[in-house]
């Protein structure tokens, strides 16, 4: 199977890391802490950071923080044994000016540094990753935007989200996973499926 995988929150632990950072950056500016314990996402009302504060942070910090995200639990270990059993891994990640200077590089430094083996590493200039999907021939697709999980699956791309700890009261109907031994147990019920379909 072609499957897809976006880097921040379904590889990575972004979310976490970049709550750490707000919360350091927050100290230095009016250190309030978190107003809004129900906020749907970190940027969305937490803190009491203007839109500008927020937009500011991400293209000052952004580059810096995925320098350093840290591996989801049974990340790598599972995407070493899709590659085994034969799976290709495309790698499909909305990384762009002016969050990050140099997506591509600074991805595949990550990448090579957490040692994670993949097949393509493709930066998508749209939120909407449906055209990469397509040109790749992704057979399913793991994302954390609910929005763009809901996207691509009314454009055709059977795409799967990677529950996290601010995309779960956006769900809906969507099919998901919550953890990568899930994701495994997922691609090898797809993959049942396609092979008595074929």
């Amino acid at each position: 199977m072609n499957i897809g995988l976006d880097i921040d929150n379904v590889i990575s632990n972004f979310d976490l890391a970049v709550f750490k950072a707000f919360l350091k950056e927050d100290k230095l500016k009016r250190n309030r802490g978190i107003i809004n314990k129900e906020a749907l996402h970190i940027n969305d009302g937490m803190f009491d950071w203007s839109r500008d504060e927020v937009v500011k942070f991400y293209a000052n910090n952004m580059e810096t923080i995925a320098k350093d995200l840290f591996l989801r639990k049974d990340c790598k270990k599972v995407m070493d044994r899709l590659l085994q059993e034969g799976h290709k891994l495309f790698l499909i990640s909305h990384r762009v000016y002016p969050d990050y200077k140099h997506p591509e590089e600074t991805t595949k430094e990550w990448l090579k540094k957490r040692k994670i083996k993949y097949t393509k590493l493709i930066i998508s200039k749209n939120r909407d990753k449906t055209p990469e999907c397509f040109a790749n021939k992704i057979d399913v697709m793991f994302d954390d935007v609910c929005s763009q999980c809901k996207i691509m699956r009314n454009n055709g791309v059977n795409c799967i989200l990677m529950l996290t700890k601010y995309n779960w009261r956006e769900k809906e109907n969507l099919p998901f996973v919550k953890s990568w031994k899930d994701l495994y147990n997922k691609i090898c019920q797809l993959n049942k499926q396609l092979n008595n379909c074929g």
